[in-house]
């Protein structure tokens, strides 16, 4: 009764939506793409976290209180959903966004991925090969001088250059900026070079972690407050990334064996 039926969407209850998007991930279904529409404070961002939680560690306590919880509300979709889990109970590449912060959406998409391919001790050359100059930073960072290296814990505000080293190795972009500014200052200027695209991040990542074989069952985006975001890619773009939206698409529909896309916006009601 509060969202009428004129629009033509079909109100659906987390339970079965957590189902549908656990069967897609799983190849069950062959969407790639899902967009949850609800109104402010109905509980869009808590579902996006408990659904992280789920698919980044399906085995976890969390995930079976979760899973618990699903079964209380429908036995039958609890059943179906603890079945999915159980025969393949492999994680997912698990990547979280948050559209009500501005970001490079390339640069956190890969510094998520990062953290999960060391989690769990996997080879992250590839994904550091598209992006060498986090790479470069790094070897100049540990060979600077004790001046230099003064200058530069000072300038990224750290305690030691093992965390400036640390946070060049998750290719944190405010630290590399900041790097990139003292050596260039000193004539050592650290040259952008690779392919820096979320299509290729995303190629990546499916083709190294993710399938048969693999140690992820495959990726999952979920992007809350996407429609806020949409927004903020299109009048920002040189924040954003130029056609970060587009390549965002593409890397999902070419890999949409292996990669489910979910994004959560919101609309006025009306009553």
């Amino acid at each position: 009764q509060d969202i009428g039926t004129a629009h033509g969407h079909r109100l659906q209850d987390t339970a079965t939506f957590t189902s549908s998007i656990l069967r897609r991930c799983h190849g069950l279904e062959e969407e790639p793409f899902t967009l949850a529409i609800a109104g402010y404070g109905t509980g869009k961002s808590h579902l996006s976290l408990a659904m992280a939680n789920l698919f980044q560690q399906p085995g976890g306590e969390l995930a079976e209180t979760l899973l618990a919880r699903i079964n209380e509300a429908d036995s039958g979709i609890g059943a179906e959903v603890r079945a999915i889990v159980k025969e393949d109970p492999r994680p997912f590449l698990t990547v979280a966004f948050n559209g009500m912060q501005n970001f490079d959406l390339t640069a956190e998409l890969t510094r998520q991925i990062l953290i999960q391919a060391r989690t769990h001790d996997l080879d992250t050359r590839a994904l550091d090969d598209l992006r060498p100059r986090f790479r470069q930073a790094a070897t100049l960072v540990s060979l600077a001088s004790d001046e230099m290296s003064g200058n530069l814990i000072e300038a990224c505000g750290v305690d030691s250059v093992n965390q400036i080293v640390e946070g060049l190795n998750e290719q944190d972009e405010g630290i590399y900026a900041k790097v990139q500014k003292i050596f260039e200052a000193e004539g050592i200027p650290i040259r952008a070079f690779g392919g820096e695209s979320v299509k290729d991040v995303i190629d990546v990542a499916v083709s190294e972690y993710c399938g048969e074989g693999k140690p992820f069952a495959g990726m999952v985006i979920l992007f809350d407050e996407f429609g806020r975001y949409t927004e903020f890619a299109t009048i920002r773009s040189q924040i954003a990334g130029s056609g970060v939206l587009q390549d965002l698409f593409e890397g999902v529909q070419g890999n949409s064996g292996y990669v489910t896309f979910v994004g959560f916006i919101q609309f006025e009601l009306n009553i």
